[in-house]
């Protein structure tokens, strides 16, 4: 018989319920989750707030940072946001448990925003960095001075990345917490509407938020997004008398250290032990064939527990995963950046909003010869953001994913369709590998428009762009097909990662799910810069793309995630064969369906 440990390790993680059949025994969980799911959505007003126009911020007159050093301290921001779900993944899980560390990160997120409109009013930043002692007429890099501010902006936004980093490494498995007992059709639920829930955060954001920066001033501008993250700690804080809160389980991740040095050093030694063993009958339920793993069992001479060896192997069959798909997150990340800019050089339509407004520095003649204020007024013109770019995905992803959610999964599962993690995410890959290929293929068209000396000027935010003669409403099928991806494979990305993962490394497992996103979103830079050398991406004239082939770089991007897509598909079935041979061990050893229903939800 097995004792208590071994038996809690073998449950599965979802409760075993019939399809279709679900009756909830947690009356508290919809408020649970209703109160993570609305701080979630005021969180990521806030850090789309800060990364929508924080390039634009740096880069004017205000602080003058060269566009180098602006794009620069955005990756510094980006990556260090990335590693950061690591740590906070790792503080929940064997020190402070979720809920803590939840709440402590938005009080260190809250503390470094609250600088952000302080660098956007004139006298509060110079009471911060000082007075400028230099006045660039033109931004040069070859100055001897370095970017002005820097010395408060990179501390900043270091704080900022602690803050959101483990905010976002945690609170999407604390929310699952609160519905792992409700059965897969919940889990499967809750996993949806918090990517709605980010998307509808980003929505507002580039929509509102975005727009007030580019027009009205980063002072509001990044008032908002911190009052979002006040609004989001309040709303998370009022949550916790419904909230399921799990304590820590201990220090998993030094363990996973400990166990893989302690097998790799007594390989040969534990085989050679255990075959002298087995000889007198001292081995009990000794393992056919061991894996090197095995080695740092107790069964087999080692110090750990047979559930934390299983554990560390679990791991291993997770990160491959992970690590496939970065690829599509390096097609991901082209959303925010080559997709701009292939659509700030094709013909946006206007739109131009102006206001009458009152310039009292503008006079004009009375009848008798006096000076009168201008009371009728300038019409003052609003621009469309280039943020606003980025809206097709957000829109087709909060119209998609309730429909997906409330529609089309249901009618499978009463049709026997079971459309499992592993399938949804090789769906979206093959998403975002036609997305790119859309990409590809009208830069190729653009470029050809271009050629033919169909171009056009025009002015977004102070800048000029010799734009192709090309409508960018054709940008709508890419950013649709990225959206699709995003519903299959970020989703349930982020389903497999928790629902995968041993008890014991939920938030680590999240964290290295973020990571890899962080990874593909810095491999996408690194080919970008690689590709500069073969002339295919120009930067001359303030980042033209008419002299480059940018073309080139999508179809070679197409060709990395349509062969991640192949290997994947490959893994998939890898975890198909050992899921069939793990329930014919499992049957043989008494096992009723039961036991059987995670793997077939996962896989």
């Amino acid at each position: 018989m097995m004792n208590e440990e071994e038996q809690g390790e073998s449950t599965p993680l979802l409760s075993p319920r019939t399809r279709g059949a679900y009756r909830p025994h947690n009356s508290k969980y919809k408020w649970a989750c209703a109160t993570i799911l609305l701080a979630e959505t005021f969180e990521r007003i806030a850090f789309y707030g800060i990364t929508a126009n924080l390039v634009l911020f740096l880069n004017r007159g205000d602080l003058s940072w060269t566009s180098y050093n602006a794009a620069n301290a955005l990756f510094i921001f980006m990556g260090l946001s990335y590693l950061m779900c690591v740590f906070g993944g790792w503080l929940a899980d064997t020190v402070l448990g979720r809920f803590r560390t939840i709440v402590i990160s938005f009080v260190v997120y809250i503390l470094g925003i609250l600088f952000l409109p302080m660098l956007g009013h004139g006298q509060m930043r110079e009471r911060l960095c000082g007075e400028r002692s230099w006045i660039p007429i033109v931004p040069d890099a070859s100055q001897d001075q370095g970017p002005y501010c820097d010395s408060v902006i990179y501390p900043v936004i270091a704080i900022i990345a602690i803050g959101t980093g483990s905010v976002k490494a945690n609170i999407a498995p604390f929310g699952a917490d609160q519905v792992k007992d409700e059965g897969p059709e919940v889990m499967r639920m809750f996993f949806n509407w918090f990517y709605w829930s980010i998307n509808a955060g980003v929505l507002l954001s580039l929509g509102a938020v975005a727009f007030i920066q580019q027009n009205m001033g980063f002072f509001y501008g990044f008032l908002i997004p911190a009052v979002s993250l006040g609004i989001a700690l309040i709303l998370f804080v009022l949550g916790h008398p419904a909230y399921v809160c799990r304590p820590p389980s201990g220090s998993v991740l030094t363990n996973v250290f400990r166990i893989i040095m302690e097998a790799c050093r007594s390989k040969r030694r534990r085989r050679r032990n255990y075959s002298q063993q087995s000889d007198i009958d001292t081995v009990v339920d000794p393992l056919p064939n061991p894996t090197w793993l095995d080695m740092a069992k107790v069964r087999y001479g080692g110090s750990f527990h047979e559930s934390n060896v299983e554990d560390v192997k679990s791991l291993g069959k997770i990160l491959p995963v992970f690590i496939v798909l970065i690829p599509y997150w390096m097609v991901y990340f082209q959303m925010q950046t080559t997709f701009q800019l292939q659509g700030l050089h094709m013909r946006i339509p206007p739109f131009n909003v102006k206001i009458k407004a009152i310039n009292p520095d503008q006079t004009t003649q009375s009848a008798d010869n006096d000076t009168v204020p201008n009371t009728a007024g300038d019409l003052i013109e609003l621009q469309m953001p280039a943020a606003w770019l980025t809206l097709f995905d957000a829109l087709l992803l909060l119209i998609l994913i309730p429909v997906m959610d409330r529609v089309v999964y249901p009618w499978m599962d009463r049709r026997g369709c079971h459309f499992s993690v592993l399938k949804r995410i090789s769906l979206g890959m093959f998403f975002g590998f036609c997305a790119v290929m859309c990409a590809g293929g009208l830069e190729m068209h653009r470029l050809q428009e271009f050629h033919n000396n169909h171009t056009i000027l025009q002015n977004i935010s102070g800048a000029t762009y010799q734009a192709a003669d090309v409508w960018i409403w054709w940008q709508v099928p890419q950013y649709s097909l990225i959206g699709a991806s995003e519903v299959f494979a970020s989703v349930a990305g982020l389903e497999f990662a928790y629902a995968a993962a041993p008890r014991s490394m939920h938030s680590i497992i999240m964290g290295l799910f973020f990571l890899a996103s962080g990874i593909g979103s810095l491999l996408g830079s690194g080919l970008l810069a690689l590709v500069k050398k073969f002339n295919w991406v120009n930067d001359v004239e303030f980042g033209n793309i008419n002299l480059g082939h940018l073309d080139y770089y999508f179809f070679v991007l197409g060709g990395l995630q349509f062969l991640s897509f192949v290997v994947f598909n490959a893994v998939a079935i890898s975890f198909h064969r050992a899921k069939m041979k793990r329930q014919k061990q499992q049957v043989g050893n008494g096992f009723g369906p039961r036991h059987l229903q995670r793997s077939n939800y996962i896989e």
